[in-house]
């Protein structure tokens, strides 16, 4: 009897130390076909009434890779470049020039014309001047029209007209005479008035020439002077004839 109690206790030892081991030691899984996974069960029955150890294998903890994403390194973009405008060049305007300023012309008189033949008559002076080129090349004592109604000569300006020759007025005739303008009648250049006495001609008034009115409103130079203009040919020829203001005539005027 206490042979079999001894070998039973060894028994006993044996499995629990297997047990212990079983404990420790995972046991291999097998797959089946299904996919599942069974666990191998070491029993081990005792005799008796030695209890019933099932050993289970306790899981063995897999270590689970956990993957430390490593940080990608962002892309930094990197700014393209802007491209610059160019300025277009702005055209800068040429500088005006400044006007210089305008020198304001002295006004310069104007210098008559001379020309080339030219009448003046003075009638405070009784003078006719000839004139040619501005040069007087001949002065002829005249006699103007009385100061007197209907008989003074007019102050005017003009040319000579058309030549008349000798004619009779006043009953009396004149020579050479060249028509002016008409006024109070016809003013003429003419000769002193004559009168015809035993186949001669008897000039009236020579002696009033250069020195007193004594015409109707003619101007009277000699006969000579007459012959003179004529040959000169004053046709046309500008002629001023004055205004007579003089009044200390010696009188009676014989015309």
């Amino acid at each position: 009897m206490k042979r079999y109690s001894g070998a039973l206790c060894a028994v006993a030892l044996l499995v629990a130390t297997l047990l212990s081991v079983a404990t420790l030691a995972p046991a291999p899984s097998v797959t089946g076909d299904l996919g599942g996974t069974t666990s191998r069960h070491a029993s081990v029955a005792g005799r008796g009434s030695a209890p019933r150890a099932t050993i289970e294998p306790a899981p063995t903890p897999s270590a689970t890779a956990t993957s430390t994403p490593t940080a990608m390194p962002t892309a930094t973009a990197t700014p393209s470049a802007t491209p610059t405008s160019t300025p277009t060049a702005t055209a800068t305007p040429s500088p005006t020039a400044t006007p210089s300023p305008t020198a304001t012309p002295t006004a310069t008189p104007t210098e008559t014309p001379v020309l080339s033949r030219a009448i003046f008559v003075d009638q405070n002076a009784q003078l006719m001047h000839i004139y040619e080129n501005g040069v007087e090349i001949r002065t002829i004592p005249c006699s103007t029209g009385l100061p007197l109604d209907y008989h003074w000569t007019p102050a005017w300006s003009g040319t000579v007209g058309r030549y008349i020759g000798t004619f009779y007025a006043f009953e009396a005739y004149a020579d050479d005479a060249w028509m002016l303008f008409k006024a109070n009648g016809d003013i003429l250049i003419h000769s002193v008035p004559y009168v015809w006495q035993d186949g001669r001609k008897v000039y009236q008034d020579l002696d009033a020439l250069g020195k007193r009115p004594s015409s109707h409103g003619c101007i009277r130079i000699s006969p000579e002077d007459a012959r003179w203009l004529t040959e000169w040919n004053p046709r046309g020829v500008p002629i001023s004839i004055t205004p007579l203001t003089r009044t200390d005539w010696p009188w009676p005027p014989s015309g």
